[in-house]
C-alpha cells in the first residue's frame, strides 16, 4: 500500500435546506491545512474543473502535499456513445490537471441509462473506457472506476470487474468503495483479495453513518490489515462526513489507521 490519503472535499460538504451545498475552493483550501496540520501527507478532492484549481495546485505546492485523486471532467456519461466525444476531450483536460498535480489517479462513474437494456449499457460502458484508456496509458495515469450505491449503473462488484477484464488496460481499474460496497454486497475483504489486481484505489467510511472509520459496523483494523498484506499497491483514502470537530476527527482516523498497520 501506497499510503493513506483524506479526502478533504466530503470532510466539508453541509446539507442546506434544498440539499448538499459542496465544498468551494476556499474549503478546500482549509483542508489542505487541516490535512497538513494533522500529519496527513496525501488528499484528494473531487472536481477539480469547477475550482480554482490553480489555488488549490499552489497550496498544494506550499505545503508539500500530495494529490492521489481527482475526478474527470465531463465523466458519468459512458452508457452513452452520443457523449463519447464530450467525455474524451474532458479526459484530455483532466490528465492535463492531473499532470499538474502529480496525481496518479482520476475517477470516473457510469450513471444509469433506464432508456437502454443493461447489456447494452454494458457494452457501452466498455467501448467508453476502451476510448479512454489510450489517453491514460500515454500519460502514465490510472483511470479509477467508482461504482456507489445510489446513482450508479453498477450494483455489485461482479460485473465492474468484468468491464475491466473486458477493456484490458492495467490503466483502468476500480475505485473500491468499502463504504458503498458493504451496503451493495458485503463481503468486503473476500473480495477485495479476490480482486486485488483490478483494484487501483480504495476509499472508506463508517457504515451506515458514513462517519469516521473507528464507528458502525465494519472492522477496520481487520480491513486495513488485509489490505497491507496484499499486493495492493495504491492509496487507502478515508472519505466520510465527520460527527466530531474536523481537526480531532482527522487526527483520531490518522491514528486508527496507523496504529492498525503497525
Amino acid at each position: 500500500m501506497k499510503g493513506y490519503s483524506l479526502c478533504i472535499d466530503l470532510l466539508y460538504l453541509e446539507f442546506g435546506e434544498h440539499g448538499p451545498i459542496f465544498s468551494d475552493t476556499e474549503k478546500l483550501l482549509a483542508g489542505m491545512e487541516l490535512a497538513k496540520k494533522t500529519g496527513f501527507q496525501t488528499v484528494e478532492f473531487w472536481d477539480w474543473a469547477t475550482r480554482d484549481y490553480e489555488k488549490l495546485l499552489a497550496k498544494k505546492k506550499e505545503l508539500g502535499l500530495n494529490v492521489a485523486a481527482i475526478c474527470a471532467k465531463d465523466r458519468g456519461t459512458l452508457t452513452r456513445p452520443e457523449t463519447f466525444e464530450t467525455a474524451v476531450r474532458g479526459m484530455e483536460e483532466s490528465i492535463e490537471a492531473a499532470k499538474k498535480f502529480n496525481c496518479p489517479n482520476i475517477i470516473i462513474t457510469a450513471d444509469p441509462n433506464p432508456e437502454l437494456a443493461r447489456d447494452i449499457c454494458h457494452k457501452n460502458i466498455v467501448e467508453g473506457l476502451k476510448l479512454l484508456a489510450p489517453l491514460a496509458e500515454e500519460a502514465g495515469i490510472t483511470l479509477v472506476l467508482e461504482p456507489i450505491s445510489e446513482g450508479s449503473y453498477f450494483t455489485d462488484s461482479k460485473e465492474a470487474f468484468e468491464v475491466l477484464k473486458e477493456v484490458g488496460s492495467s490503466h483502468v481499474k476500480l475505485l473500491y468503495d468499502i463504504f458503498h460496497y458493504q451496503l451493495m454486497e458485503g463481503n468486503i475483504v473476500r473480495t477485495i483479495e479476490d480482486n486485488i489486481g483490478q483494484i487501483g484505489h480504495i476509499h472508506a467510511a463508517s457504515v451506515p453513518g458514513r462517519s469516521e472509520i473507528m464507528d458502525g459496523e465494519l472492522n477496520y483494523e481487520h480491513i486495513l490489515k488485509a489490505v497491507e498484506s496484499s499486493s495492493y499497491d495504491g492509496f487507502f483514502g478515508i472519505e466520510y462526513l465527520p460527527l466530531m470537530d474536523k481537526e480531532s476527527s482527522v487526527t483520531a482516523c490518522k491514528n486508527y489507521i496507523e496504529n492498525a498497520l503497525k
